[in-house]
């Protein structure tokens, strides 16, 4: 007894959990032995009605037979010691995995898998085998005992996983933990969310006579999600921002109470945020002095602003279905601006004109 103690350092409750039911379906069958003259028939008739029942002892053992029951009175040997029953297997915690690779073998393996360039399982394999094989190893692990491992490593170490392969920002996204906002317990008004969106159509520029993608500067409520005030302007400036929030407040005939706005340069500007360099000078910033409280969001982290959404809607309902549209990136651009397309670009652009 005490040597299978040894042996087994670490138990799943799954087999502990069966281990205990095997011992309870025991005792039973035993009662249900006493009762009956014929022993050999009670053993048949015990393992149906087992079998074809909706008890608890069936759903974690599943079918048995009347040998298993014998098998497992003999481990037991006249004691109640449930432990006897649990598979003298090789169990190993999450933290470990038993396989045949040496520490040499999933250094190389993993080093390979958990590099920035997202190197595929079935090329970090390849590369493995033929490092080993240049070292002099005359035994290779088949490939899919490096898989199995990889499956295991990745199963357990997760964000390990994400972190050495796709950065932090794919690990904050997929993996850490977050909070829900609940939007219900704001009222229309109390909170504003405002970011710069570059226009995927092209306009005039009044001053160049030249195309050019404007800027469209947004001011959204985040209890009804509409968009409460905006300004098209040239660039994302000072003047374009404070043009949209005087729309905003205008529209909703109050001042918000908090402004969740974008980290660029313009909306960090001295002119908004009340910078000591203003104070001194005997200027105070526009939110300060309106009273509103302004937040900024997280650098890299666009699905904290909800106008994103905004941006998107518009971007499909609007943007796409302009002439001049050319697209917000290389991915997205309109088949006529695509080298191998020959079609002439079109010839409707809207025009801008100087504020």
């Amino acid at each position: 007894m005490e040597t299978k103690v040894e042996t087994i350092k670490y138990t799943p409750e799954k087999a502990k959990q069966n281990a205990l039911a095997k011992l309870d379906l025991i005792r039973k069958w035993q009662e249900f032995r006493r009762k009956a003259i014929n022993k050999l028939q009670a053993d048949y008739d015990f393992v149906k009605l087992h079998n074809t029942s909706n008890s608890y002892l069936f759903s974690v053992l599943g079918k048995i037979s009347r040998g298993s029951l014998h098998r497992w009175k003999a481990s037991l040997d006249g004691t109640e010691d449930y432990t006897r029953l649990i598979p003298n297997y090789k169990y190993v915690s999450v933290n470990e995995y038993r396989t045949c690779l040496t520490d040499e073998e999933i250094k190389i393996f993993m080093g390979l898998l958990l590099h920035p360039n997202r190197i595929c399982i079935g090329k970090a394999i390849a590369l493995t085998k033929y490092k080993l094989k240049e070292q002099g190893q005359s035994f290779i692990p088949a490939d899919i005992t490096f898989r199995r491992y990889a499956k295991w490593f990745k199963d357990n170490n997760y964000d390990k996983w994400v972190l050495a392969r796709d950065g932090e920002k794919v690990l904050s996204d997929k993996v850490e933990p977050y909070i829900k906002r609940d939007a219900s317990l704001l009222d229309v008004g109390d909170i504003l969310v405002a970011d710069g969106h570059k226009l995927a159509f092209q306009v005039i520029n009044p001053f160049t006579g030249k195309p050019c993608r404007a800027t469209l500067v947004g001011f959204l409520d985040w209890k009804s999600t509409a968009l409460v005030g905006y300004e098209i302007m040239l660039e994302e400036n000072t003047q374009c921002i404070a043009s949209a929030l005087r729309n905003a407040i205008i529209n909703l005939d109050m001042i918000p109470k908090i402004v969740y706005q974008d980290n660029g340069r313009a909306f960090r500007a001295k002119y908004f945020t009340d910078d000591k360099g203003f104070g001194e000078l005997g200027f105070y910033g526009l939110y300060a002095k309106l009273g509103i409280e302004t937040v900024f969001a997280r650098p890299y982290n666009a699905r904290s602003k909800v106008i994103e959404r905004f941006f998107k809607e518009f971007q499909e309902g609007f943007e796409k279905l302009m002439p001049s549209y050319v697209g917000s990136s290389i991915i997205n651009k309109p088949a006529y601006l695509k080298k191998e397309t020959k079609n002439s670009t079109p010839t409707c652009i809207m025009i801008i004109s100087p504020q």
